[in-house]
């Protein structure tokens, strides 16, 4: 029951986390700003949404996780479906921060809950099931609110904030959920930044920049080759939901044949995948199968790393969470920047493929990460 739940609530939060992008240009028109300053909401949403998610864990370790994972879709949920209500673009910054850190609360918390409530030999499954749902969240946000928008105006996103208070009034009914034993204190946050968890976070952070650094290029690049918006359109559909296959498959996998084996496996894998992507002609309609088959291959990973870090500091589950979700993609994110800039100046084939070599030291970081139950052995 509580897995189900928090895959819903985990859905929705997503769903709601993937209004801002699509509506961009509205809130452009709406506040009167270019798209420099209304950049700044996304940077907002995301500071706090990804970058603060091994603190929000560590509140979490200390408080009824129950709470928070219900709070932080609200948060959310509020947030983005008042876009169009607030006279002030600071004053939407400011509820945007907020709403980032509910998101922070409950990724960090409900990613915690189910891999407890778990059966032991069953939690990369039920972690698989709650990331998907959240990549269908995330696959599904950009439709819903421009269907939103056309029918009722941005002041309108406010009708659909029911999707987030039924399920998260639902999560409150159930009984206080609080860490047993000593509550984690800050030295036990820092602690988890070393050894084998520190070494998940820098394979994990590794793989995200390539990966991330491919998909958002894709559209660059397919438009200097002169392919279609349709086409484009299409193939980032295609890469998301092979995404969504992949994370549920991942931790399902992982349960039958260990989690480190899947991880460097994926890898291994992954390496010859990618440059055939880069050297592959993406105008070729098999493209599109290759391109799926590394999509789902590289997303498997995430549940997976989640898992084996829950079950490295079984005492700091929502801070570790915390640190293997939103953090990994949060830091790898500030460094697109960057990248795209390298990319305009040397060209998207010689950037994409020197970042290929990162994957190298992601493996040998997955091979030195042992399996819990072999510590001590």
């Amino acid at each position: 029951m509580l897995p189900l739940l928090l895959a819903w609530l985990h859905a929705v939060n997503d769903l709601f986390s993937n209004f801002l992008t699509p509506l961009l240009p509205k809130l452009m028109a709406h506040f009167g700003v270019g798209l420099g300053t209304a950049g700044l909401l996304v940077s907002a949403y995301s500071l706090t949404g990804s970058l603060l998610q091994p603190l929000a864990g560590l509140i979490a370790d200390r408080s009824d996780r129950r709470l928070l994972a219900a709070l932080g879709p609200v948060l959310v949920a509020l947030g983005m479906g008042s876009l169009g209500l607030w006279p002030r673009f600071e004053v939407l910054l400011g509820v945007l921060l907020l709403a980032g850190m509910g998101s922070a609360l409950f990724h960090a918390s409900g990613a915690s809950l189910v891999g407890e409530f778990a059966p032991g030999d069953r939690r990369g499954f039920w972690l698989s099931f709650f990331g998907s749902a959240g990549y269908l969240g995330l696959s599904l946000g950009p439709i819903v609110a421009l269907f939103a928008v056309g029918a009722w105006g941005l002041e309108g996103l406010i009708w659909l904030t029911p999707l987030a208070l039924l399920p998260a009034l639902a999560l409150l009914r159930l009984p206080p959920v609080r860490r047993q034993g000593r509550p984690a204190g800050f030295r036990d946050f820092l602690r988890v930044f070393r050894g084998d968890v520190a070494r998940l976070w820098g394979m994990a952070t590794l793989r995200s920049l390539v990966f991330m650094s491919f998909s958002t290029t894709l559209p660059y690049w397919y438009a200097q080759k002169g392919l279609s918006d349709a086409y484009t359109a299409f193939s980032l559909s295609v890469y998301s939901f092979s995404a969504t296959l992949g994370a549920f498959l991942g931790g399902t996998l992982s349960d039958r044949f260990g989690r480190q084996r899947v991880l460097v496996g994926t890898l291994a894998f992954g390496l010859p995948l990618y440059l055939a992507l880069l050297l592959f002609p993406p105008e070729n309609p098999l493209y599109l199968l290759l391109l799926a088959v590394t999509g789902a291959l590289m997303n498997a990973g995430i549940p997976v790393a989640v898992a084996m870090a829950q079950e490295l500091e079984p005492t700091q589950t929502a801070t570790v969470s915390g640190l293997l979700m939103g953090f990994t993609w949060g830091f790898a994110g500030l460094f697109y920047a960057p990248i795209g800039h390298l990319i305009e100046a040397l060209g998207v084939m010689p950037v994409l493929l020197a970042l290929g070599v990162l994957i190298l030291p992601a493996w040998a970081l997955a091979r030195a990460v042992r399996e819990p139950w072999a510590r001590g052995a």
